[in-house]
């Protein structure tokens, strides 16, 4: 019997990806490395301690590229909105007593800013954040560490993500998972080859669904 819900943020709630997309090439452009938005967007999902060496070798250069990323999204952050139905499946499993738990990598000002627009205040038990732990996803160390916050076992748990790296990173952790397409960089059938136990269009659909059986 499911208790935990676990949600990914960007690309899951929050739409978001593409503002990564754009600060991403805009960071590896002033450090002179040119990459085509398509293959970042591909990458989404990932921590940036996984992210930058896909295209930065150098240190120095991937540090720089991190930090302007940062930088460059908190231009862009105005223009996130939450998804379709983000904010209604929140509350609707708050509502009926399932635990909720978020997984991201974001920023403290980038959460706290997509908390505001979900009104997740006060619904959500916990955050876990790719920085609390060693490995970011695709690893499974940030699943793994919601359980042990929330207390509960992988088989009274199930989490929601947009990219092969959250189902990746669930199934790592035992936990099922469930895929959505609004993070764009996947299809339904890319999602599923990579473990998800079905898929939905976005939020809205998979709380009408259902959610979580």
């Amino acid at each position: 019997m499911t208790k935990v819900v676990v949600l990914d943020v960007d690309g899951t709630l929050m739409d978001t990806n593409y503002l990564h997309v754009e600060a991403w090439a805009r960071a590896f452009e002033r450090v002179e490395h040119r990459v085509p938005r398509w293959r970042i967007h591909r990458q989404i999902g990932k921590g940036s301690d996984k992210l930058v060496p896909e295209f930065v070798a150098e240190r120095e250069a991937a540090a720089e590229a991190d930090r302007l990323h940062g930088e460059l999204y908190a231009d862009m952050q105005e223009h996130a909105v939450p998804v379709r139905g983000a904010r209604e499946l929140i509350a609707s499993l708050a509502d009926r007593g399932y635990e909720v738990w978020f997984v991201t990598s974001a920023k403290p000002e980038e959460l706290e800013h997509h908390m505001e627009l979900l009104e997740a205040e006060g619904r959500v038990s916990g955050v876990v954040n790719s920085s609390d732990v060693e490995q970011s996803k695709p690893a499974p160390d940030i699943f793994e560490l919601a359980l042990r916050r929330a207390g509960a076992g992988a088989e009274e748990t199930v989490s929601v993500g947009d990219s092969v790296w959250d189902i990746e990173a669930a199934n790592g952790a035992g936990i099922r998972t469930v895929g959505v397409l609004t993070g764009g960089a996947f299809s339904e059938e890319d999602l599923k080859a990579a473990g998800a136990v079905a898929v939905y269009e976005d939020c809205a659909a998979l709380l009408g669904s259902g959610f979580p059986e």
